[in-house]
């Protein structure tokens, strides 16, 4: 836990909230869940799931269409004829019967081939989800350690100044320095103070953030993930999976709107029996009825030129999702190329702005230089400091948005 130390002339700033003890913050490697912990306890948190389930249920509803051995439910029927209104002459016929429509060929596989497509979207869009996920709790994860570090840094900052104004103060009671630097450096500490506060409100955000997403502590120290190579993006990238599983399952509805476009014959099996007049027998009969209708296709052709069109709009949005992931793929290449060039020519400067700071603080106590001197070299080298430590993150970050533009999913 970090110590704050105010002097005199300060009343604290109320840091109860200290970021550094802050529940929503685990700072010690030990205690680090792995990604694939968060990405897991996130799709657990998170709403999404239930959809490839209802993707999931329309197929074993397709598929248990094209097991039935009727093209739809068969209808009983029954008729009942009698003169006892009008002549009376004892006239009766009861007839009754069993109308089952029948499929024509290739309907039936047809709704098994869609049945089929759809059970392969509905596990399309399970992987698909997992990687959004991963890409939400990557994004949350390494903006709440960037945020961390700004806080270090801003606290840094405040003690560094807060030891300088106690040093100085001493010196001005000794007669050694001016009370203008005095006022110079109580001006700093609270410029640093005030620095900090907004930084641990950014922090504190930010970590609360993640925490709501994966139920687990963002991490100021995340461990940075293994870059996977930049092959060219192809059909096994989890999103463009999905959208060709929307293809695929478009083109079979298509393809069973077509087949079922012509409505097949119906059978009707039934029995009649029937009586002229009064005392007579009944004469009874068993009979069979092959009806087929005609002129579908015209009606149905609104439902074709739907599915069409369904179709058409899913591989557009493959087509374009493809284009996007590559230009993003691209895009992610040269900010990691980038970072890593840069995380070397920070270290450097942070030595350099360290080795002046030592010389300049020298230079100070035995009065060959100012205090505005000595503030713009401390001034540096702490800029210099978070410099290299926010590198260092954005090298981790970039690697992060490399392996989501991949479609890697933590495993």
């Amino acid at each position: 836990m970090s110590t704050v130390r105010c002097s005199a002339a300060f009343r604290c700033i109320p840091i109860a909230l200290y970021l550094f003890s802050s529940p929503l913050l685990a700072a010690t490697a030990t205690e680090q869940p792995s990604l694939e912990q968060m990405v897991q306890a996130a799709a657990a948190r998170n709403p999404g799931a239930e959809l490839a389930a209802a993707q999931r249920g329309i197929g074993v509803a397709l598929q248990r269409k094209a097991n039935q051995p009727l093209a739809s439910a068969p209808t009983a029927n029954f008729k009942y004829q009698t003169d006892r209104i009008g002549s009376d002459l004892g006239y009766r016929e009861w007839e009754g019967g069993v109308d089952m429509p029948l499929w024509l060929p290739g309907q039936a596989d047809a709704f098994a081939r869609e049945a089929e497509q759809q059970q392969g979207l509905s596990d399309a869009m399970q992987t698909a989800r997992d990687l959004e996920i991963a890409g939400e709790v990557r994004q949350r994860l390494w903006s709440a350690a960037l945020a961390y570090s700004d806080a270090e840094q801003a606290r840094s900052a405040r003690d560094t100044a807060q030891e300088l104004f106690n040093d100085v103060k001493r010196r001005v009671a000794a007669g050694e320095l001016p009370r203008s630097d005095s006022l110079l450096a109580e001006k700093e500490l609270l410029q640093r103070e005030d620095a900090l506060q907004q930084a641990l409100n950014r922090a504190n955000q930010a970590a609360a953030l993640f925490k709501r997403y994966t139920g687990f502590d963002a991490l100021a120290n995340p461990a940075a993930e293994s870059p996977a190579s930049a092959d060219a993006i192809d059909q096994t990238h989890p999103l463009l999976s999905r959208l060709h599983g929307e293809v695929e399952r478009a083109r079979a509805h298509r393809d069973r709107v077509r087949k079922t476009q012509r409505g097949g014959p119906n059978l009707w099996v039934g029995a009649k029996s029937a009586r002229a007049l009064s005392g007579e027998d009944y004469e009874s009969a068993m009979g069979i009825e092959l009806s087929m209708p005609f002129g579908d296709a015209v009606h149905n052709a609104p439902d074709l030129a739907e599915a069409e069109a369904a179709l058409t709009e899913a591989q557009v949005e493959y087509s374009r999702a493809r284009l996007q992931l590559e230009d993003t793929q691209s895009q992610v290449v040269l900010e990691l190329e980038r970072a890593t060039g840069t995380l070397a020519q920070t270290e450097r400067r942070r030595a350099l702005a360290n080795e002046s700071l030592k010389l300049s603080r020298r230079a100070f106590e035995l009065g060959e230089t100012d205090l505005v001197r000595l503030l713009q070299a401390q001034a540096d080298a702490l800029s210099a400091r978070h410099d290299y430590r926010i590198r260092q993150l954005q090298h981790g970050q970039a690697i992060a948005r490399l392996n989501q533009a991949s479609g890697v999913i933590p495993r």
